[in-house]
């Protein structure tokens, strides 16, 4: 809000990113009747630019007659969830995630976290990891994990149980559970044991603009659709149009509390891929969810969603995996 004594003065905001500044405001404002101009919603006018980078330092001053005024350079982060305390105190005690609680993972599952830390990329975290050996005794090893890359300020590192495995130089007993920290941020993960492989396995962006994983356990199946249009031709019946529309039914499995209000992420995300070998693999669209949590004592958190191929073309072909009666896009029921 600025205060201004002139009937009009020269507003001016800019945005500054990738070493270029742009300006997204630069025009003539009239004040309101208490003499004061107030820039409303700044959140839906900066969403745009934050989204695609993830930060951004914002600039705005007021030139009337008497001067010009100035604020001082805000770094924006982008963040859709109101997370309760100042975007300071979040980021300085947790992972850019709203996953508040331990995290169900495998051997063999790809995990991240990510860490902002105010300008100053972080270079590695440590993590303490819980090893029932073979004589029984569980015993505590520590060791830190090298950062993975560093995109917008923002630092991620690979905290995959493959990864924690080779950090603590485990070769003999089972990982039980391992604990990442960085500062004041922490996170646990707890080892399972699967009975079949995951599908489908889905990467998708959350709602500070990172890519996290999650793992569907539950019935996977698939649905396909055709449109055709037809006509006669020299007297013949024939299909001169045929749209197919692939459409998949998944199910997460049963979810912990605190990560069945985490899964919910996946259905307000906007950029879901499917995870196909250790690579994002072909974009899809959430068409539609089911996510309900009750309060009863028995309640074990389910949640089922549907889910389509992003690009016009449905006919997708699978490579051939041997022992499989389906292909990868199914499920492995009968291996």
């Amino acid at each position: 809000m600025f205060s201004t004594a002139d009937e009009s003065g020269t507003l001016v905001l800019e945005l500054t990113y990738g070493g270029e500044t742009y300006e997204v405001i630069n025009e003539t404002m009239y004040p309101s009747d208490d003499s004061t101009i107030t820039l409303c919603d700044l959140s839906s006018l900066l969403e745009p630019y934050a989204r695609r980078v993830l930060q951004v330092t914002m600039n705005c001053s007021f030139t009337d007659q008497a001067g010009t005024v100035a604020i001082d350079p805000v770094t924006v982060l982008f963040a859709m969830a109101d997370v309760g305390q100042s975007a300071l105190e979040f980021t300085s005690t947790h992972f850019l995630t709203i996953l508040d609680d331990a995290k169900m993972t495998a051997e063999g599952r790809e995990e991240r976290v990510y860490v902002y830390n105010h300008g100053n990329p972080v270079q590695e975290i440590s993590v303490t990891a819980y090893v029932r050996m073979l004589s029984g005794v569980v015993n505590t090893l520590t060791a830190d994990l090298p950062a993975n890359m560093v995109t917008d300020g923002i630092t991620q590192f690979d905290v995959s149980p493959a990864a924690v495995i080779l950090a603590i130089g485990l070769h003999d007993g089972s990982l039980l559970s391992y604990v990442v920290e960085c500062g004041n941020r922490r996170q646990e993960f707890r080892m399972m044991e699967e009975a079949t492989p995951p599908a489908p396995v889905l990467l998708f962006t959350n709602s500070f603009g990172c890519q996290e994983f999650i793992y569907c356990t539950g019935t996977h199946k698939k649905d396909s659709k055709y449109d055709r249009q037809s006509t006669r031709m020299r007297g013949m019946l024939r299909n001169y149009r045929i749209v197919e529309n692939r459409q998949f039914s998944a199910n997460t499995g049963w979810l912990p509390a605190g990560m069945a209000n985490w899964a919910d992420e996946l259905f307000r995300s906007e950029e879901v891929f499917l995870w196909d070998g250790g690579t994002p693999g072909r974009e899809v669209v959430i068409t539609d969810s089911k996510s309900e949590i009750s309060n009863d004592d028995d309640h074990m958190p389910a949640f089922e969603f549907t889910y389509s191929y992003a690009q016009r073309i449905h006919n997708v072909m699978q490579p051939a995996h041997a022992g499989r009666v389906f292909d990868n896009t199914f499920d492995y029921t009968f291996n």
